[in-house]
């Protein structure tokens, strides 16, 4: 993507306005994921996404370091009179852009919008945010552990996944990328048409709890072999931690990472890999594709 191609009038838009995401949205939606027949081509575009985010982050920081800080609450849930709503855990933007379009193409309604996860970027933070366990306690609810194991009643309202992410993980070893994430797609992707079976003919609400980044150094943005030692102390292998078990950000390093609410954060696509402990795959941190998560309304045509 030419950078050149981002006009004054976007950059004045997101800073200009109050609440920027509404613009960040549609660029992301028309200019970068954009559908192709092939899936692996589809997700060729991250290098796309990388540069978008190293513009925002080379000319407007504070959308990383303040603003999405701040509307990372997670999505307060209300089901009272409410659609069912089925969780998949881990799925992103990417994934969420593709289930509209088959959805489409099966005969649904589908309406597709975004919403943002909880700080860190951790299904725990998500699930603590929006009082996840007393919402489940609460009304019918079920959690799919095995894609190739679905069973309701078709009267749940509450109905958690744990996949896209559980194999994410599980394929994040001796696969390819793009493999594992074809792989994982296409597994949840049946597994929405299974849930949408067994609910039978109603409205759905589709939803994520995060997103991920992913770790490729031709996806990630570039750091000296110093700074990545000095962030590497700081944070360890994952993308975030706990202020009161770490110490301060040392000087220099607010360029990487975002303290905020009681945690140091990664800062957008800022990876420093540890030997040993290698996932191709984290969330956690504050980026784009980890905080905005993908929000679908379905009705059967």
């Amino acid at each position: 993507m030419k950078l050149s191609k981002i006009k004054n009038q976007f950059f004045e838009q997101i800073v200009g306005e109050g609440d920027p995401f509404p613009a960040i949205w549609n660029y992301i939606f028309k200019e970068i994921w954009q559908f192709r027949p092939k899936i692996e081509d589809y997700y060729k575009q991250e290098e796309k996404m990388r540069d978008f985010e190293g513009f925002l982050v080379n000319t407007y920081d504070e959308l990383y370091s303040e603003v999405l800080p701040k509307y990372c609450t997670g999505k307060k849930l209300d089901l009272e009179g409410s659609s069912p709503a089925l969780f998949l855990d881990s799925l992103s933007l990417r994934e969420g852009i593709l289930l509209a379009k088959s959805l489409n193409d099966n005969g649904y309604d589908t309406s597709l919008t975004y919403s943002f996860s909880a700080l860190p970027s951790v299904t725990k933070s998500f699930k603590e945010e929006v009082n996840f366990n007393d919402l489940s306690k609460n009304n019918s609810s079920a959690v799919i552990h095995d894609p190739q194991d679905i069973s309701l009643t078709g009267d749940e309202r509450l109905i958690w996944s744990d996949f896209p992410d559980a194999r994410l993980e599980s394929l994040a070893k001796g696969k390819t990328v793009l493999g594992a994430i074809t792989e994982a797609y296409e597994e949840v992707e049946e597994l929405l048409f299974t849930v949408i079976d067994q609910l039978g003919p109603r409205k759905l609400i589709i939803s994520s709890d995060h997103g991920y980044v992913r770790q490729q150094g031709a996806y990630s943005f570039s750091m000296s072999s110093h700074d990545k030692k000095k962030v590497r102390d700081l944070l360890g292998g994952g993308r975030y931690i706990s202020e009161d078990k770490s110490s301060n950000i040392p000087k220099g390093m607010e360029n990487y990472v975002v303290s905020y609410n009681g945690y140091h954060m990664a800062k957008s696509r800022y990876v420093w890999p540890v030997s040993g402990k290698y996932n191709t795959f984290q969330h956690g941190g504050v980026s784009l594709m980890e905080c905005l998560v993908p929000v679908l309304e379905i009705t059967e045509e």
